[in-house]
């Protein structure tokens, strides 16, 4: 995000969301703060914002009813949700409802800030989720090139939190993966990301092919065997549709992520 992006703090923690503020505005951000869900509409009806910071956890209207009435008055802007409690049903919804992700209190702001990095609506995000470090950082460096946006993970456990954070484009997905497979983080991405579009990567299609065709039943847009065809991909990724119904687009400014952060 540029500087002198405005965002919307909502929290009914007073301290916490000066606390925001003050961090946030010495990084060049513009910030109003709220602490509640009925003033968080008001805002958002009377001014644009870059982003909202949400607390998931409100009285009178928690913050998954405000996201759901917020998308409703401005579609297009981000909401990153925060929590200090373990509330993966609401996590779940929140996420479902469009929340761009969700981060966990007390806040990593330095992980907060490259979250905010991502909402920007240039270009195409994609995750790559592979064990295999030079793949990782071979599709890093190609979609990089071609102008994608591109963060990397190297187990399925870290996969499924990534695109909690994230609203990913895109995702592609290795089946064979360490902690939890791929099909197992396939299925547990389509319980709060129902709409993600995933591309399954494999190297053993003979041992996995019964798994391929379960995420391919489930949803997943296509199965690629190892060794991938990168002009093949790249045609592929161009030619898709997303969520908002365009096709993958081109980042002025590619981002790169080749320590998977």
């Amino acid at each position: 995000m540029k500087k002198k992006s405005r965002v919307l703090i909502v929290d009914d923690n007073i301290t916490f969301c000066q606390n925001v503020a003050d961090i946030l505005e010495l990084k060049g951000y513009e910030t109003v703060s709220v602490h509640d869900g009925a003033k968080a509409l008001e805002a958002v009806k009377g001014d644009g914002f870059d982003l909202v910071l949400m607390d998931i956890k409100m009285p009178i209207m928690n913050g998954v009813k405000t996201v759901k009435k917020i998308k409703k008055i401005a579609p297009q802007s981000p909401v990153i949700m925060m929590t200090a409690y373990s509330v993966e049903d609401l996590i779940r919804e929140a996420l479902k409802e469009g929340a761009f992700g969700v981060l966990h209190k007390p806040l990593d702001f330095e992980h907060l800030f490259s979250i905010m990095e991502n909402t920007h609506p240039d270009g195409a995000l994609i995750l790559v989720v592979d064990d295999d470090p030079a793949l990782r950082t071979n599709l890093l460096d190609v979609l990089s090139e071609k102008g994608y946006r591109v963060k990397t993970a190297e187990d399925g456990e870290s996969a499924v939190q990534k695109v909690k954070e994230n609203n990913f484009d895109l995702i592609l997905l290795d089946l064979k993966l360490p902690i939890l497979n791929g099909l197992e983080a396939y299925m547990a991405i389509r319980e709060f990301r129902p709409d993600a579009v995933v591309i399954i990567i494999t190297g053993y299609l003979r041992e996995l092919g019964d798994q391929a065709q379960q995420a391919l039943e489930k949803g997943a847009h296509v199965c690629l065997e190892k060794p991938l065809d990168m002009d093949l991909l790249l045609n592929l990724i161009q030619e898709m549709k997303l969520k908002s119904g365009g096709t993958l687009g081109r980042a002025d400014t590619p981002q790169e992520d080749p320590k998977g952060g």
